[in-house]
């Protein structure tokens, strides 16, 4: 498959920030990045020096950066074209943070990318292949912030703490969501530094989010993109300023930033999402809306109980075994108790009359 990122990479990769301005693009591209394995390969928060993409290379954990079952040779791809691209290749990194953690239901990574002398792109990564990280996805639908917000948060006040210069936050899917969400509780005089916040088909926020004066101070500088059949994006409530990228597959595969389409450096806009779409999301936070809290974390709990009674850990169960992980799914669901199966069949039957 032709990923419209990768040409973009092959056709631009050679001119310089100067020679064409920082754009959507590339705050794209940056923010994926930090889906890339920098465990042990770039430092971690404190006073120490940045790496560049030759330190990296020659590190002996190279090939960690591209274990990913799905993704890890389109990752490797990306990665030798910006190491030998004039673009990018003089980019530095630092402060790589990974932590998942089960018993607080919490995923959270981040990398810290210097683009030149005065500018600094904080990038958040969004949900992995954990089940513990989709799980805090689904609580972000009743709780007030979960913890990988709250990390979020901890990690730009250190990062202004370290450097100096203006700030750039982006992230794709919840990587989006934290990115908006550290803005808009950062301190003033870091809220100041920070020149623009970008997320690529986040999830939005409990209505009463956009209503906060850290937000109402930011939103100028709020960039969100989603692609015209968005569904993640789309999710909660949204401030009404987003942009839609036209992109390739349908449904949720539009996701997948990798099939956004671009053309002479640019994304290709169009006015709105799909009509189809808008309905369908309008629906679906409609009915999340008239749940009570409660219901909706009975909800996730019991959806969380099946895959950890099929001993699935990973979204990568369900995608290279799908038939076995089906039928373990089934045996956890069966498992359940009366309620929670009813919970269960309620929120599936929805979501297959919204598709």
């Amino acid at each position: 498959m032709k990923y419209h990122l990768l040409r973009y990479l092959k056709e631009y990769g050679q001119k310089t920030f100067r020679e064409m301005p920082f754009s959507e693009v590339d705050a794209l591209l940056l923010s994926q990045l930090s889906y890339l394995k920098f465990d042990g390969i770039v430092p971690g928060l404190g006073r120490q020096p940045s790496v560049g993409w030759e330190e990296i290379r020659n590190h002996p954990r190279f090939e960690h950066l591209f274990d990913d079952k799905i993704y890890g040779e389109t990752y490797r791809r990306i990665f030798d074209l910006i190491h030998d691209s004039r673009r990018y290749g003089k980019l530095r990194l630092n402060y790589f943070v990974s932590r998942t953690e089960e018993q607080q239901e919490s995923q959270f990574a981040a990398v810290t990318i210097f683009v030149g002398e005065s500018s600094i792109f904080v990038s958040y990564r969004g949900t992995d292949e954990s089940l513990t990280g989709w799980k805090e996805d689904f609580n972000m639908s009743f709780m007030d912030s979960v913890p990988s917000q709250r990390r979020a948060v901890s990690y730009l006040l250190n990062v202004a703490r370290y450097t100096e210069g203006r700030l750039i936050l982006g992230g794709h899917s919840k990587g989006g969501n934290l990115a908006v969400y550290a803005g808009s509780y950062a301190p003033e005089k870091v809220q100041k530094r920070i020149r623009r916040i970008y997320s690529f088909d986040g999830p939005g926020f409990r209505k009463e989010f956009y209503e906060r004066d850290g937000f109402l101070r930011m939103r100028k500088r709020f960039c969100k993109i989603v692609p015209e059949d968005s569904w993640i994006g789309m999710l909660l409530a949204n401030y009404p300023r987003y942009r839609v990228v036209r992109s390739y597959g349908k449904g949720v595969i539009q996701h997948d930033l990798l099939r956004w389409k671009i053309r002479d450096g640019r994304f290709v806009y169009r006015e709105k999402i799909y009509h189809k779409s808008s309905r369908r999301m309008q629906a679906l936070n409609g009915w999340l809306e008239s749940l009570s809290r409660d219901q909706i974390s009975s909800m996730v709990e019991a959806l969380y109980q099946i895959f950890d009674g099929a001993h699935v850990s990973s979204v990568y169960d369900l995608v290279l075994a799908p038939f076995q992980a089906l039928r373990l799914l089934w045996q956890g669901f069966c498992a359940l108790d009366q309620k929670s199966r009813k919970l269960v069949r309620m929120f599936l039957r929805k979501v297959i009359r919204y598709m």
